[in-house]
């Protein structure tokens, strides 16, 4: 027989036939998404890694910095200039790097909070020898994070590590990087990021406001990342000689300066734009977007309910767009190498990524030219 004690302080419910523990205290996931009926949840709770995880102390926290040097929480401290001890609104400015490692200075603001998301779920073992880190320990890692969290997020906290490892690698903190050749456990939607169908974007453009609209415009017709799109202003839209207008900017990405000529439905649109604030994409008051986060987020949740109506179908992203813009592109002639650079990619591999479907296309075309001459 086996005896059970009650755990106190658990939020506990079921949502689609799946079970989810949550601590009532911090809102703490403890289990998410498990299948089975009640009688297995109630085995799952009593099992030893459950209990192992429930009663494990969670406060008060050590900061990163506590931990000796050598350690997974010093590596941690020192690649993110601190700011794994940092509150949100106290973390360090872009471009602070007095005292710290540069790079996390460079990263995006996205980039940097999905790091610090990775490195708070890594808490429990940041006491951890950096020598111990081996790649059958670190694929351990990463599926009982996926276990507890999503795939998605697992992936992203060895994305996080092997950033953090390599940096240590090239600084004499680490010998080398475990986690370089780690396969992903995500399957990727192959649906997702894919180009639009042309009344797709003209239904989507003609339902939107202005703040879509705009957003739209950039990724499609510029070919502009989200990150630019919410950064790039009217002093970056120049007249040329060639191209009539273009967009010239330094990429946060790759630090590249990169030049988009803008094609003639972007010029129209822009052209007939009231302009509210120093930058291009606003929002409906006129006011920059305060994050790519937001507009990211705010878009999708505007495509989203579109594709519920049947006005678009699924996969439509702003990233997508840029798919698009790479794709007209390569129909239109231009080489792998010229699409990279329209795209301010450093690598000719990228251009040949985002229109491989096109290459594709262009194989079945050729196929069924010769059996038309046949």
């Amino acid at each position: 027989m086996v005896v059970t004690a009650k755990l106190e302080g658990l939020k506990v419910y079921q949502r689609r036939g799946k079970w989810y523990v949550y601590r009532r205290a911090n809102g703490e996931p403890l289990l998410k998404a498990f299948v089975g009926d009640r009688a297995a949840l109630n085995r799952e709770l009593a099992s030893p890694g459950f209990l192992q995880l429930y009663n494990k102390p969670r406060l008060p926290k050590r900061t990163a910095s506590d931990f000796a040097d050598g350690t997974l929480g010093r590596l941690v401290h020192w690649f993110t200039n601190g700011d794994i001890d940092r509150g949100p609104k106290d973390l360090d400015p872009a471009g602070s790097i007095e005292g710290g490692f540069p790079k996390w200075a460079r990263l995006s603001t996205a980039t940097r909070a999905d790091y610090l998301k990775a490195f708070r779920w890594l808490r429990d073992i940041f006491d951890e020898p950096l020598s111990d880190f081996t790649t059958p320990e670190l694929y351990e890692l990463r599926d009982k994070c996926a276990h507890q969290k999503k795939t998605r997020f697992a992936d992203k906290m060895i994305s996080a590590l092997s950033s953090m490892f390599s940096s240590a690698v090239e600084r004499g903190k680490m010998g080398s990087n475990p986690c370089l050749g780690m396969r992903k456990i995500h399957d990727a939607d192959p649906n997702a990021n894919r180009e639009w169908l042309p009344a797709e974007f003209e239904a989507a453009f003609a339902a939107a406001p202005a703040e879509i609209k705009t957003v739209l415009v950039l990724a499609r017709f510029g070919g502009l990342r989200g990150q630019s799109i919410v950064e790039v202003g009217w002093r970056q839209y120049l007249a040329h000689a060639t191209t009539g207008m273009a967009v010239q900017l330094v990429t946060r990405k790759n630090h590249e300066p990169t030049f988009i000529p803008a094609l003639e439905q972007m010029q129209a649109y822009l052209g007939a734009l009231p302009r509210t604030s120093t930058r291009i994409a606003t929002r409906a008051d006129g006011t920059p977007w305060s994050s790519e986060k937001l507009m990211q987020a705010t878009v999708s949740h505007w495509l989203r309910e579109k594709e519920r109506k049947g006005l678009i179908g699924a996969g439509t992203t702003v990233h997508g767009l840029r798919v698009s813009y790479a794709a007209w592109w390569k129909r239109n002639g231009a080489t792998d190498a010229e699409i990279a650079d329209l795209l301010g990619d450093k690598s000719q591999r990228m251009g040949t990524h985002y229109t491989r479907h096109v290459s594709r296309e262009d194989n079945v075309v050729r196929a069924f030219k010769r059996l038309k001459q046949d």
